[in-house]
């Protein structure tokens, strides 16, 4: 079955109650898995454990995508074991029908569950004298186990006093008795034998029965007798049977006739229990005889005298007149209401049409106002134009000058050297002629 939304909310009550204080490891009878759609109720399992947020892994899970329980024990803090057929990676490989647990593991675990695994074994002796030997002193056993129905789910289904005798002759301290209604429910139920009245069973029901105990002693597994028969059987019969009580390990016989107050107690409040459930059987019974005999009583009489006259005819006619005048006065308040609203909205379109006027006007000054601006535009932008036109004339005429200018010396140079020519061939035919 593996631990579903209600188990995580069961394990948060009971640490927050104190029973989970101290645990540091767990061994589940099968390799469970669990799921938990609503984040809520895992984040409050770890806050009670005093742990940080939990990863996004475990807060992804619902029925059709499980995680190993072995991350939620860990993340939790908890060593996880498991016992097991399977070889799953960590398990103790035991089969639950007939191997018993290595002393090694005996008085070893604060937490042991049976989420749904007994009810497969046919040695239904071997497996709870197993997680008997598995728990510690003081440590805590959780069963969750089919209640009702259960249809070819497996082996057994269980009853409230099969757990109330394995705590009676092992003296177990028990912690709480439940019912799972449904695995989508935030929590399980406190048993109470009336709400037999409203569970609906069917082919397909799944009551689970839900159970807590504190192993209280290092002693033995002791196997009940159920407890309704114990009286009924001979001296030598009970002598086989042993139960703890007070630490000390006594058979059957000698619990018979202890006289110690506690032990006389319980099986008074057990007489109790069951006579005020026979009280309370019967006591429904004459009631429901009563319901009928006053509906036979007022069938008679209707019979005998007729129908009994209305006592309300008066009132009724004056709350029909008050009613009548409720009416009348709401339609008016109606009519007014509805006279106002169409005022209103009148002035409203009024003042929509006004402001539709203002709004056009504006729109077509800010049209006029744009046209302006693109033919200003137009103009910036043919001046520009001129500007880049008369910018590269400018360019021209200034390479041109540049020309000239080199021209020019380039002609004063040649004009120079001219004139020098001039005047040497000048002084040179001066000289020639002097020679002569």
């Amino acid at each position: 079955m593996g631990l579903g939304p209600p188990v995580i909310e069961l394990y948060r009550q009971l640490k927050l109650q104190g029973a989970l204080d101290g645990v540091t490891n767990v061994m589940e009878l099968g390799s469970q898995d669990f799921w938990c759609p609503q984040k809520n109720l895992i984040r409050a399992l770890f806050a009670a454990f005093d742990r940080p947020e939990p990863e996004p892994e475990l807060l992804a899970t619902n029925n059709a995508s499980q995680k190993p329980a072995r991350l939620l024990y860990e993340a939790l803090g908890i060593e996880y074991n498991c016992v097991d057929v399977d070889g799953r990676s960590g398990t103790l490989v035991l089969d639950l029908n007939f191997d018993a647990p290595p002393e090694d593991h005996w008085n070893k675990y604060g937490l042991v569950t049976n989420h749904g695994t007994s009810e497969h074994i046919m040695n239904q002796l071997n497996v709870f004298k197993m997680m008997h030997d598995f728990t510690k002193p003081g440590g805590v056993s959780v069963h969750a186990v089919p209640f009702t129905v259960h249809l070819e789910h497996g082996f057994f289904n269980y009853q409230p006093n099969f757990f109330e005798a394995l705590a009676r002759y092992n003296s177990y301290e028990t912690l709480g008795i439940w019912v799972g209604p449904d695995w989508q429910l935030a929590s399980f139920i406190p048993w109470d034998p009336i709400l037999l009245d409203y569970l609906a069973l069917s082919a397909k029901t799944t009551h689970l029965l839900v159970v807590a105990h504190r192993k209280m002693y290092d002693r033995p597994f002791c196997v009940p007798f159920q407890e309704v028969y114990e009286n009924m059987v001979p001296d030598d019969v009970r002598s086989r049977y042993a139960m703890v009580v007070d630490g000390d390990v006594l058979d059957g016989k000698r619990v018979k006739y202890l006289t110690k107050d506690e032990i006389l107690a319980k099986e008074y409040k057990t007489e109790i229990m069951g006579l005020n459930n026979w009280i309370a059987a019967y006591k429904g019974q004459i009631d429901a005889l009563k319901h009928e005999l006053s509906v036979t009583k007022h069938h008679f009489d209707q019979l005998r005298y007729g129908p009994p006259p209305e006592p309300f005819s008066g009132q009724v006619s004056a709350l029909a007149r008050e009613l009548s005048e409720l009416q009348a006065s709401h339609e008016e308040m109606v009519k007014s209401m509805q006279a106002r609203h169409e005022e209103t909205v009148q002035r409203f379109q009024t003042e929509l049409a006004r402001s539709q006027a203002a709004h056009d006007e504006t729109v077509k000054q800010f049209q006029s106002a744009l046209a302006e601006l693109q033919a200003k535009h137009g103009e910036a932008v043919a001046t520009a134009e001129t500007i880049k036109q008369l910018q590269e004339s400018n360019s021209v005429l200034v390479r041109e000058r540049e020309t000239l200018r080199q021209s020019t010396v380039e002609y004063t140079r040649a004009t120079d050297l001219a004139r020098e020519l001039r005047h040497r061939a000048r002084r040179r035919l001066a000289s020639t002629i002097g020679l002569s």
